[in-house]
């Protein structure tokens, strides 16, 4: 199914920027001529001149800077503003592709920005990345702990000093992304009940070796999956298929949120 959204700016009701006038901004960048720029925009050099005329004086910055002809030629550039103008709706439109394949894909929470953008374009070097709501947050001095409710019901405990929690507006209610290492991870068949622990239950999915160790992949509640590394001799009682229990401490997470 393609389904595409065409993103157009409006300014007091009126048009500012769209798909036509973002492509003439950026031939124009490459060619430094609004001539130019107009017949590789495939748009006349009058419509291309009315546009960029009408840009220039609907806000307090122009977004092109033109010269006159003369013995050299003319020229023109985009201002700043108008670079600022082309990343900032090269943004958006990424944002807004994420969302409509979030529509199209189950799988993906939509309870907030991070949830999709988390799914579709944040690569980090921790293998674990899940998305969850604070549910309680206790100070306790320098420190405080946070508890954060998972897709599939299940809490995390966190740890974070009182001046993170403060930087990041970590607040009730909100959606906020955790990240952690697979070799912080400690698959058991046995729950702990260790201050400080997380200890997930879970499904093995499966096991994979790498040499003297190996990879687990452990399905929290059907709705995230947790990986874990340990000494391949430490795995011999876990069985794929069978529930087991996704442990690690509440420091080695961490938490990143939007504000």
């Amino acid at each position: 199914m393609d389904l595409h959204a065409l993103l157009t700016l409006s300014l007091d009701d009126k048009t500012f920027a769209n798909p036509r006038r973002i492509n003439l901004l950026e031939q124009v960048a490459n060619t430094g001529s609004i001539s130019q720029g107009a017949k590789l925009a495939g748009i006349s050099y009058k419509a291309a001149w009315d546009a960029i005329n009408e840009m220039n004086t609907a806000m307090p910055e122009p977004v092109v800077n033109s010269e006159k002809g003369g013995k050299g030629g003319g020229g023109a550039k985009l201002t700043e503003f108008g670079k600022r103008l082309l990343k900032v709706y090269s943004i958006t439109s990424q944002v807004q592709a994420m969302a409509l394949a979030a529509l199209l894909d189950e799988s993906v929470d939509m309870h907030s920005l991070l949830d999709v953008m988390a799914h579709f374009s944040l690569n980090t070097s921790a293998r674990n990345q899940l998305t969850g709501r604070i549910n309680r947050i206790d100070s306790l001095g320098l420190n405080d702990n946070i508890s954060v409710t998972l897709a599939g019901g299940q809490s995390i405990q966190i740890s974070v000093t009182h001046a993170s929690r403060e930087r990041l507006q970590l607040i009730m209610d909100k959606s906020v992304l955790l990240l952690f290492k697979a070799p912080a991870v400690i698959t058991s068949k046995n729950t702990c009940h260790v201050d400080g622990q997380n200890c997930l239950n879970g499904r093995l999915l499966s096991v994979t070796e790498l040499d003297d160790k190996a990879e687990l992949a452990i399905d929290i509640d059907g709705k995230d999956i947790i990986y874990s590394v340990m000494p391949l001799a430490q795995t011999q009682d876990l069985v794929v298929g069978e529930s087991c229990f996704a442990c690690f401490d509440a420091t080695q997470v961490i938490v990143a949120s939007m504000n």
